[in-house]
């Protein structure tokens, strides 16, 4: 059969289509159609239609408010895909465990490492890109009010939690009980980072640095079997650069990227090493 295996079930790359044409369909209606709708109500208020269309675009894709509206409605589109999977296709309830969010004592805990690991890579970029002559770090923060700040905050939880719910929690566990573990992580890391070439392009360097943190991220959610520390050190790692108006040089990506993978994934061998003794 073409939609499912042997055993009946729906091969995953059928699964994956339907995680991702979804919301790109969706990701694409929650800006054009209210641009079409704003442009239409700036023309009856005398505006051309040129003026009009550059108005619309402006507030839904530039404006701070706007963009983080429609970033929050699109972040928590995860959510629905997931559990729409999940059900459709595992006839199995959708849960706060099935989305990698399950509440328990370490998940504060999980997320204040998030959070410190999120920052001090990010402003290690910048002390390994100095080395370099590259992006020296400078205070450049974005000028924004009370409300976009808050907005931009939850767009990026938004979105950061909810990209590592659909591609660790879901994606990964899937391609992890198929491939095994290592290769599971591989294939789930370079999937998400492809899902972001549709959205904008990178050089090969940047490429590489981000299958690698994808995959560094792959494996922290092995390790803790949660969401909580990989989507809080996402949200910093989209958040910080929003805010402090400083991008990292593509090098030092790469570099401290492989370092972090390499820890991580010696540190998880050695536990799981030291559990099975």
């Amino acid at each position: 059969m073409i939609l499912k295996n042997k055993e009946g079930e729906v091969r995953l790359i059928w699964r994956l289509f339907m995680l991702v044409v979804p919301f790109l369909l969706a990701a694409f209606l929650l800006r054009y159609v209210p641009i079409r709708i704003w442009m239409e109500v700036l023309m009856d208020r005398g505006l051309s239609e040129s003026a009009a269309l550059s108005q619309a675009r402006y507030i839904l894709l530039e404006d701070p408010i706007g963009v983080s509206i429609v970033g929050i409605l699109q972040g928590l589109l995860w959510y629905v895909l997931v559990c729409v999977l999940i059900r459709s296709t595992e006839k199995q309830p959708c849960v706060l465990r099935s989305l990698g969010l399950a509440l328990n004592g370490k998940s504060f805990v999980l997320i204040t490492l998030g959070f410190l690991l999120g920052l001090t890579m990010y402003f290690g970029y910048f002390a390994i890109g100095s080395i370099f002559n590259q992006s020296p770090f400078a205070w450049s923060p974005a000028r924004l009010g009370i409300l976009p700040i808050i907005l931009v905050l939850l767009d990026m939880l938004a979105n950061g939690f909810g990209e590592e719910t659909a591609f660790r929690a879901y994606w990964q566990r899937l391609l992890v009980d198929r491939h095994g573990l290592w290769l599971g992580i591989i294939l789930a890391g370079v999937s998400f980072v492809l899902l972001h070439l549709l959205i904008g392009p990178f050089t090969g360097i940047a490429l590489l640095a981000s299958i690698l943190l994808a995959c560094l991220y792959g494996v922290l959610y092995v390790w803790t079997g949660s969401i909580f520390l990989v989507g809080t050190m996402h949200t910093i790692f989209n958040l910080a650069p929003r805010l402090l108006g400083q991008w990292p040089s593509d090098i030092s990506l790469l570099i401290l990227n492989s370092l972090a993978l390499a820890i991580a994934v010696i540190l998880y061998l050695r536990v799981v090493k030291v559990a099975r003794a």
